[in-house]
């Protein structure tokens, strides 16, 4: 449960986790961003979810339960009825013996906790045992439910593990359609409300309505990977779709055009979701895609989005400049505008304007002035930058550069004093540079504006529950992928990581994911050749000279410290035809020169 600010500050120093100078600095800036402490502390870097929980748990007197670290069974947690689950905040997670039973709570202070437990616990057959005329004892049932007498071990878990743990109460989507229809109940809200809510404990990134001939199929795409959840009889489809457009102030009278809005859902834990919401005419219907806009990418830093040491002070560097352009390429779903909202926290402050137009406003953040553009109003990015350099911005973000005048009103911004932040459709970091002289900005503009242009994609975690490590050669990795033989050479073995597949990850062997980046940072020389108009591979084979890494050389590094595997990694990221090492002296020189 939320701990208010002042008992969190109380925790934390009593127990050493920080100093005072180090809390004050954090209250400060909670105060200035108007954001929680626990919310500052985590933005600073100065505090961790793990440390956070860890403080808290100890506050208690109760060990820290690590769901990546116990394997629980689904027959244990529904030992407990799941209302008194969800009303007590609280999941069994072990019952070692008949008497003895584990018990994860997020809200330990609860005074009704214990009793409500004891009271609705299902108790196991050796507790309930008759004596024979023999004397033998016999296990029995007991016909109503008794009190539990045994041994209770309360262990402190955050509320976001409870809510993940609830999930082994739930029935598949279709058990529960067709509940829904068979009691007579409002269908297409009680359907809508159970797919929003698996959709969140899954942590699914995307919803997909796709209407086939006879039924409608419910598709969840997880960690980049598209999953079957359901199936909705259609003749209840339309029930459904009207909804969906009502809540997404949509025209429910349109069947024939593509329509887009948005929908902002509260779940029953509370956490509000905002649902990005586009309706097509299909053959068969109207296909819904919904994307889910969680508040997570408040929390979120540099440090926790997968970027090396290298890579995250480069960027650090770039994000405090006073002028200038920092462009994320890649394509839709990779985690642009992630990065950039990352970029956009550390320089967050009260003397700094900060303002976006995006197309929607994804995520809001306290401090920062967010434009929807409204090509309904004639509000479109160009438009909107104009208006915005009137506005005396000190940091702009546009959603996306698509056109020329954006391209040129953007690079124009950069040249005047602001420091501007973009994305752009692009498979690779140099490809970006091509991309935008392909619009008409001049090429000795443009080499004066950039300053990094950071490509990434997104690839899939070793799930932490089943992770497990297997020895292979070079030799043998090789005869695997052929496509990266040139990573890979001798008999020498190397340790990799691999997921077994478990409850836990849908038996995926992946849980979540981590981004691979590469990072083009312009020196003289780089600069140089896109005022010549070079090409992207001579821009990119120079930038690697001066020290580069691929998004595929991140990401082996990725593979060989256990993040994610080959397999994965072949998936998303193709390889270079050739490997390239840095010219240690040459970026020395160019290391001297820009400072």
């Amino acid at each position: 449960m939320a701990v208010a600010d002042a008992q969190l500050k109380e925790i934390l120093l009593k127990q050493n986790y920080l100093s005072a100078e180090d809390v004050d600095r954090a209250e400060q800036e909670s105060k200035e961003r108007d954001v929680t402490l626990k919310q500052a502390l985590i933005e600073l870097e100065l505090l961790t979810e793990d440390l956070y929980e860890n403080a808290i748990a100890e506050h208690y007197g109760l060990a820290y339960f690590d769901p990546e670290k116990t394997e629980i069974s689904p027959d244990v947690i529904t030992a407990l009825p799941e209302q008194i689950a969800r009303t007590m905040n609280c999941v069994v997670v072990q019952r070692p013996g008949a008497t003895q039973v584990v018990i994860a709570t997020s809200d330990p202070s609860n005074p009704d906790l214990e009793e409500a437990v004891r009271m609705n616990l299902d108790q196991t057959e050796p507790l309930f045992t008759t004596e024979t005329k023999g004397g033998k004892k016999k296990s029995k049932k007991p016909e109503t439910r008794a009190k539990f007498t045994g041994t209770i071990s309360w262990i402190y878990a955050s509320q976001a593990v409870i809510e993940r743990l609830f999930t082994h109460y739930r029935k598949p989507l279709d058990t529960r359609f067709q509940q829904i229809i068979e009691e007579q109940k409002k269908v297409a809200p009680e359907i809508l409300q159970e797919i929003f809510n698996d959709a969140i404990q899954m942590n699914a990134s995307d919803i997909h309505f796709e209407p086939q001939e006879q039924m409608v199929i419910v598709r969840f795409r997880v960690d980049g990977v598209l999953h079957e959840a359901g199936r909705i009889p259609k003749e209840y489809y339309e029930g459904v779709l009207n909804r969906i457009k009502i809540a997404s102030n949509m025209h429910i009278d349109e069947h024939f055009a593509a329509q887009d809005g948005a929908i902002r859902y509260k779940a029953p834990s509370g956490m509000k979701v905002d649902m990005r919401v586009s309706v097509v005419p299909v053959v068969d219907g109207e296909k819904v895609v919904m994307r889910l806009l969680s508040e997570y990418v408040r929390k979120l830093t540099l440090g926790t989005l997968g970027f090396s040491d290298e890579n995250r002070q480069t960027l650090e560097a770039a994000s405090q400049k006073p002028f200038g352009m920092i462009l994320t390429v890649g394509p839709t779903g990779s985690g642009k505008s992630t990065t950039l909202y990352a970029l956009l926290k550390l320089r967050n402050k009260p003397d700094v304007n900060i303002s976006t137009v995006e197309d929607p406003v994804e995520y809001k953040i306290p401090g920062i002035n967010h434009i929807q553009k409204n090509d309904e109003t004639n509000l479109t990015f160009a438009n909107g930058l104009r208006a915005l350099m009137r506005q005396d911005p000190d940091i702009m973000l546009v959603g996306e550069i698509r056109d020329s005048e954006t391209a040129d009103i953007s690079v124009n911004a950069a040249l005047t004093g602001h420091l501007l932040f973009s994305t752009l459709h692009a498979n690779t970091a140099a490809t970006a540079v091509p991309r935008l002289l392909e619009m008409g900005v001049e090429p000795f503009l443009l080499a004066s504006t950039l300053e990094v242009i950071i490509g990434q994609r997104l690839v899939r975690r070793v799930c932490a529950k089943c992770r497990y490590s297997y020895a292979i050669t070079g030799e043998e990795v090789r005869k695997l992928f052929p496509a990266a033989k040139q990573f890979f050479s001798g008999k020498e073995k190397m340790r990799l990581f691999k997921g077994k597949g478990c409850p836990s990850c849908s038996g995926t062997g992946y849980a979540g994911r981590i981004a691979i980046h590469e990072l083009l940072a312009m020196s003289p020389e780089i600069q140089e050749m896109v005022t010549s108009r070079k090409t992207s591979r001579d821009i990119e084979q120079l930038a690697r000279r001066q020290g580069m890494k691929l998004m595929f050389e991140d990401g082996l590094e990725k593979v060989r410290q256990g993040f994610t595997t080959l397999e994965e990694l072949m998936r998303v990221a193709a390889p270079p035809l050739e490997v390239i090492k840095p010219d240690r002296a040459k970026k020395s020189k160019n290391d001297k020169r820009d400072k």
